[in-house]
């Protein structure tokens, strides 16, 4: 049988036959390859992210779903300052190239803040209570009401929206919260100055010279600025810009903190 075999394959209808397989075998392999295999991978059928960064979510939403791609938020935001619904994260990231059908990954910006309780500033010093709201828990200070006292500077009452806040409360987070300081039985005034931008002894010089009291001066660099300068108080505004005579105010320098003296 296989001499027989062997006898047609060199005959001229057997290499015919043979040429015309391996011929119809290259094309299906060119032709599975170039149109079956892209067609079963989707080859070509691709799109380069954008970045979505900013963008409000509806728009994305809606150009997303137009061109073939489904939109999940996973996570939301409060951010002071950023208009609500706006995208903060995406995944995959801008400049994926990415096919038609897959999932777009966003973490977009709420539009309420989330709720923290209010600690306790009554009886607390004025500027200890003013760096607890401001830097610890983001709140903004609005109005300083002075009124007659035993001990001056002591927080007496913090309002919210007009209304005393009792400790514990739930109070959105960068709200502004207003606050009753006691003046003492001295009722004498000077006025406000602000050091902001000024050398560290020029700023001393200031405040003595306003009748004010240099408070504790913390030391911090900071890149943007020249270095030795002052560039935030505390306070930084008062009640019709005056404060009780002799009130210490806190300074901020643009600087590396002094090295400490060694005892000889």
């Amino acid at each position: 049988m296989w001499s027989r075999l062997w006898v047609y394959v060199r005959s001229r209808e057997g290499i015919s036959f043979t040429l015309a397989v391996a011929l119809l075998g290259i094309m299906s392999y060119f032709l599975f390859g170039s149109v079956f295999l892209k067609w079963v991978t989707r080859h070509g059928d691709e799109y380069v992210l954008p970045s979505l960064i900013g963008r409000k979510l509806s728009v994305v939403e809606s150009s997303l779903n137009a061109a073939g791609f489904s939109v999940v938020v996973i996570d939301s935001q409060f951010v002071a300052g950023r208009a609500p619904y706006t995208i903060l994260l995406q995944d995959p990231p801008s400049g994926t190239r990415i096919k038609r059908g897959r999932k777009i990954y966003l973490t977009i910006t709420s539009a309420t803040p989330p709720t923290v309780p209010f600690p306790m500033v009554r009886e607390m010093p004025y500027e200890d209570a003013y760096r607890l709201l401001k830097e610890t828990y983001g709140f903004q200070i609005g109005s300083v009401e002075y009124v007659t006292g035993k001990e001056p500077d002591i927080v007496l009452e913090a309002r919210y929206k007009g209304k005393s806040i009792e400790h514990g409360t739930l109070i959105p987070k960068y709200s502004t919260i207003d606050l009753v300081v006691s003046r003492g039985y001295d009722e004498r005034k000077v006025p406000f100055v602000s050091v902001v931008g000024l050398s560290l002894e020029e700023a001393i010089a200031r405040l003595q010279m306003a009748g004010l009291s240099v408070g504790q001066i913390r030391y911090k660099p900071s890149p943007n600025l020249p270095p030795g300068q002052v560039y935030r108080q505390y306070p930084d505004k008062a009640p019709l810009d005056s404060l009780p005579a002799g009130t210490p105010v806190d300074i901020v320098v643009n600087s590396q903190p002094p090295a400490p003296l060694l005892s000889e």
